[in-house]
């Protein structure tokens, strides 16, 4: 019963030592072109029609554990091997602040995101627009 121990042993140090050995080569900072649509709501309104976003860039930077998107810089809080999900709150002009909750399919390319704009001075509708991004990434 020894020797299997002992090969188990050794063949997950091995599997330990190969999973480092890829995140190691992974590069630090991704750059990706993204486009696809937006569909925008406004206040209490129904979603408007899908339109075509502008093309935007992503960085994704993992030793800062941050995504630089449409001139915010959002925490990641989750990575795995198949998506990286980032989300955060940040203060913008005025008093207002911006939700950002983000998703990456790193097989795919695909991201969604969903900023919501919020309103400090209306505490019963602080939703002032939601945007949802539906897009297809490719780095560069």
């Amino acid at each position: 019963m020894r020797p299997i121990s002992t090969v188990l042993l050794i063949l997950l140090s091995t599997a330990g030592q190969y999973a480092r050995a890829i995140a190691e080569n992974e590069p630090k900072v991704i750059t990706l072109s993204c486009d696809g649509t937006l569909t925008a709501t406004y206040g209490a309104n129904k979603p408007k029609n899908m339109e075509a976003s502008q093309k935007t860039s992503v960085v994704v930077n993992f030793d800062d554990q941050t995504v630089f998107f449409l001139g915010y810089v959002v925490p990641i809080y989750n990575v795995d091997q198949a998506s990286i999900n980032f989300g955060g709150r940040q203060m913008v002009e005025y008093g207002f602040s911006i939700s950002i909750r983000g998703h990456i399919d790193r097989a795919s390319g695909r991201m969604d995101v969903t900023t919501v704009t919020l309103d400090p001075t209306k505490p019963d509708d602080p939703n002032i627009a939601t945007l949802r991004y539906d897009v297809g990434c490719e780095a560069f």
